[in-house]
């Protein structure tokens, strides 16, 4: 499932991704737009689209990574609405090469909306079985 459209930017510790919502966005709710706790899946779809381009930089493939929680998901809306344009920050905060820490953001039309603290697991070599 594939729900963020594109990476706008990326640094060696930020990535931004863009999306527009619409009607025919995943999860819309008619007449009420895409609930706003589904940031929480832009957001880690934006860490993953960040990790998988510090990979391939870096000559790897890239490999699967987990969701291990979030902290403090605050937002100031309960809907993203039909033609909102979001911008989802990542801004990595901690690294030890398996398990890191991402502070992120989404701004609704060019205003702060949502922010979020996200754990992330991405096993080592051999710590997981291929699929």
């Amino acid at each position: 499932m594939l729900l963020v459209d594109r990476l706008v930017d990326k640094t060696d510790t930020h990535a931004t991704a863009e999306l527009r919502i619409s009607e025919s966005s995943t999860f819309f709710r008619k007449g009420k737009g895409v609930p706003a706790y589904v940031g929480l899946e832009y957001m880690a779809q934006t860490v993953a689209a960040f990790d998988g381009a510090q990979q391939v930089e870096n000559a790897a493939e890239p490999s699967i990574g987990f969701l291990l929680g979030s902290r403090r998901y605050l937002s100031d809306r309960d809907y993203f609405g039909s033609g909102d344009h979001l911008l989802v920050d990542v801004e990595m905060v901690f690294n030890d090469g398996n398990m890191a820490s991402f502070d992120c953001s989404i701004n609704v039309n060019g205003e702060p909306a949502v922010s979020a603290t996200l754990n992330v697991y991405r096993p080592g070599p051999g710590e997981f079985p291929p699929m």
